[in-house]
């Protein structure tokens, strides 16, 4: 199976312009996602896709590749499509990891394209990872998904999924009641996902959906036309970074993996 990576990178994010090329633990945000990416066992090609010459820029000089898209798509995931495009050239699987995750661990990228290889009728994966602290369910960045038995996506939220119903002493905020061992119960949804090509082209031509909408969530779009989406898991934390405070919590946790001081 033959597997592209594309790097989705703008530089006009509306609350952190810029940010691709923040420095975080001495390297550019978008060095640390292209290097997890090209270390993923599956990964045959890597390619940012951005429509700033700044990152185009700084992408070659650390011997990456770059491909300039058309600044007035809407989305990373246009982006994508796109840029699968502009290679003209053959692929089984496509990536779409945010250029936003510095902490992305090779590892999860591997999971996801062994999920897109075993599974051959698969439209769509990503990825999810286990919470690992209560408050994080309440967290709206941390988006959470529910899952069937065959590890394919029921809904994807930014609210706490599934909700809590008996307990012994009732809360409306069930902070109160929730035991550690029933964490066990959430995922903690992550940064990429998997395509065949024809469900990526299928995808970007379905008009966002009230579903997409209300909770902000790009694949929504995607279960709400019937497209499967199967669910990787994976035990590590990747974390987005939207805004500048978000830069030293994924500083820490890449310092915890030991990949920077």
């Amino acid at each position: 199976m033959r597997t592209l990576a594309v790097l989705p990178s703008r530089f006009q994010a509306s609350r952190f312009p810029g940010k691709p090329l923040t420095v975080i633990a001495g390297k550019p945000m978008i060095q640390w996602v292209f290097e997890a990416a090209s270390r993923a066992e599956g990964v045959d090609r890597v390619v940012v896709a951005t429509d700033d010459d700044r990152i185009s820029s700084t992408v070659r000089g650390f011997g990456g590749e770059a491909l300039m898209t058309d600044p007035a798509l809407p989305s990373g995931t246009d982006r994508t499509a796109a840029a699968m495009d502009a290679l003209g050239e053959s692929f089984d699987c496509v990536l779409n990891i945010q250029g936003d995750e510095p902490a992305m661990h090779p590892e999860t990228v591997a999971a996801v394209v062994a999920l897109m290889r075993d599974q051959r009728d698969l439209p769509m994966g990503t990825a999810a990872c286990p919470f690992s602290h209560m408050d994080e369910l309440f967290n709206p960045n941390a988006v959470k998904v529910v899952v069937d038995d065959r590890q394919r996506a029921l809904y994807f939220s930014r609210s706490p999924i599934p909700y809590l119903r008996n307990s012994s002493v009732f809360d409306p905020d069930f902070r109160a009641w929730m035991k550690p061992n029933q964490l066990v119960h959430f995922r903690r949804h992550l940064g990429l996902y998997a395509y065949r090509p024809d469900a990526l082209r299928t995808f970007t031509k379905l008009p966002p959906h009230p579903l997409e909408q209300l909770e902000m969530l790009e694949q929504l779009r995607a279960l709400a036309a019937g497209i499967p989406i199967g669910v990787a898991d994976t035990p590590h934390l990747s974390l987005g970074v939207d805004i500048p405070e978000d830069v030293a919590a994924a500083e820490a946790l890449l310092r915890e993996r030991g990949l920077a001081r």
